[in-house]
């Protein structure tokens, strides 16, 4: 009786493995949503990420613009309250060569701030985890259409520009609330603030700026989107840093 209850439960939970096989193979197998609401277009300050990146370990080193230039993070499909999606189709696998008629471009102004060991591995990201989503619109349904889009999205919505048209200079402090409004006033649509704090000082320091845009690529506000309108806080200035908030060695480019 026992050897036969032993043998009834080794096969039950063999169908068990099996059925948890077959679900798994079949979640792996299922195509990923590529719905999405709203495109998000980041900028980021570099002088803050490669504080962020330095932070991380002593060995980092940044590669920076020349002069205050704000770069591309990327272009990154939404839904409205909540990330995503992300890694929509693995059947679109970057392709570095495609980019060579911009790729000095790229290197000025979509910058891989974080200097990572792997060339291209910073565009690659993007284009795997946002790109092949942003691609089932016909404007940005190409690696060469993505990463074009965003260069002339900066040259129209560069943030160096944006601020300084508000008086908000690299290498002051501001409130959130007034980087927020000026922005509005600028560009006429409410746009996303996000802020990283120095964890020894408790200094804020501002990180990126997001502008949001339709699937027709028309400005929209920012209203609905994860995080909006800030994670800084309102309470408190945040540093936007004229240099690297430490003395780290840098690559200028």
């Amino acid at each position: 009786m026992y050897s036969r209850r032993a043998a009834l439960c080794l096969l039950l939970m063999a169908l068990l493995i099996v059925a948890d096989g077959r679900r798994r193979r079949k979640w792996r197998d299922e195509p990923k949503s590529d719905h999405f609401d709203v495109l998000i277009f980041t900028q980021r300050w570099p002088q803050t990420v490669c504080f962020v990146w330095k932070e991380n370990s002593e060995t980092h080193i940044c590669t920076l613009p020349k002069g205050d230039e704000w770069t591309i993070h990327g272009i990154w499909p939404s839904q409205y309250h909540k990330m995503g999606p992300q890694f929509c189709n693995s059947s679109l696998p970057f392709n570095r060569t495609v980019l060579r008629p911009i790729e000095a471009d790229l290197r000025e102004k979509w910058v891989d701030v974080q200097n990572g060991k792997e060339p291209y591995s910073f565009w690659q990201h993007e284009w795997e985890k946002h790109g092949t989503c942003a691609a089932v619109l016909k404007s940005l349904d190409s690696e060469i259409k993505y990463f074009r889009k965003g260069l002339n999205l900066l040259d129209i919505y560069n943030m160096r520009d944006v601020l300084a048209k508000v008086n908000i200079v690299p290498g002051k402090g501001y409130y959130v609330d007034d980087i927020l409004r000026g922005v509005t006033k600028i560009l006429g649509k409410r746009c996303e603030v996000m802020c990283v704090k120095n964890p020894k000082t408790e200094v804020s320091y501002v990180f990126e700026i997001r502008i949001c845009f339709d699937k027709m690529l028309r400005l929209i506000d920012c209203d609905n989107v994860y995080g909006f309108p800030s994670n800084c806080d309102p309470h408190e200035m945040v540093i936007y840093p004229g240099s690297v908030p430490h003395d780290y060695r840098v690559i200028q480019v």
